[in-house]
């Protein structure tokens, strides 16, 4: 986020001697964001990929064997948590699915064609195991998932395709961080005093939890996983 974006989803004027402040703010929200969601929202760093595959083993669920040329990358992998009793496989959210793969020691053990998007909000946020996800129970150990996905803010990553509700949420935040008295109880002006009621940072309250919890990943500090 920039000051101009701030401004506009804000409605705040910055001025000149304000905007050291802002946009230290900004960056300070950006980090408390990205843990509690659990993915860059960096355009840079969302778009990098994290997955090199060396290649595609010829005989699934075994890395020593013969390897097929690896797929080419469609947008970015990233690399979840796998837990096979998994019903529902969490990623971050994304509007459409390229691959999906199990792996390990950067080789692809099993391509998984056989799954089901589960759709929240418009976004994808789960992957429902089909069949294929239990055909190598005995011999894939030690896996993680690997998703090619168009993720949250599109496959040319822009700020302004991240949903509004979520660019509200921060630029709440911004405004809270910046505010240098936000920590002062009570204050005299002049012949007034007043005490301020409680200030309560803006990712904490309910409504905007409720919006937080609908982007969270499977990284994110917000995110509450349950495995058997």
């Amino acid at each position: 986020m920039d000051i101009s974006t701030y401004q506009t989803l804000s409605g705040i004027t910055v001025l000149d001697s304000q905007l050291a402040r802002v946009t230290a703010a900004i960056a300070r929200t950006q980090a408390i964001l990205e843990t509690m969601l659990g993915y860059s929202l960096d355009p840079v760093i969302a778009l990098q990929n994290q997955y090199n595959e060396s290649g595609i083993s010829s005989v699934e669920c075994d890395d020593d064997s013969a390897l097929d040329p690896a797929d080419p990358v469609e947008t970015a992998y990233r690399i979840f948590p796998y837990n096979r009793h998994d019903k529902y496989l969490n990623i971050d959210p994304a509007t459409s699915i390229n691959k999906v793969k199990l792996i390990r020691n950067n080789i692809t053990v099993l391509v998984i064609d056989d799954y089901r998007v589960d759709y929240k909000n418009g976004l994808i946020k789960y992957l429902r195991q089909e069949k294929c996800f239990y055909r190598c129970y005995d011999e894939c150990h030690n896996v993680q998932l690997a998703v090619d996905a168009v993720w949250l803010g599109g496959d040319d990553y822009q700020l302004q395709d991240l949903p509004d509700d979520l660019l509200f949420v921060w630029s709440d935040m911004i405004t809270f961080y910046a505010d240098a008295k936000r920590n002062i109880r009570s204050e005299t002006l002049a012949t007034h005093s007043y005490t301020k009621f409680t200030n309560q940072p803006p990712e904490m309250l309910s409504h905007n939890m409720a919006v937080l919890n609908k982007y969270v990943g499977p990284n994110g500090s917000l995110n509450k996983t349950l495995t058997i």
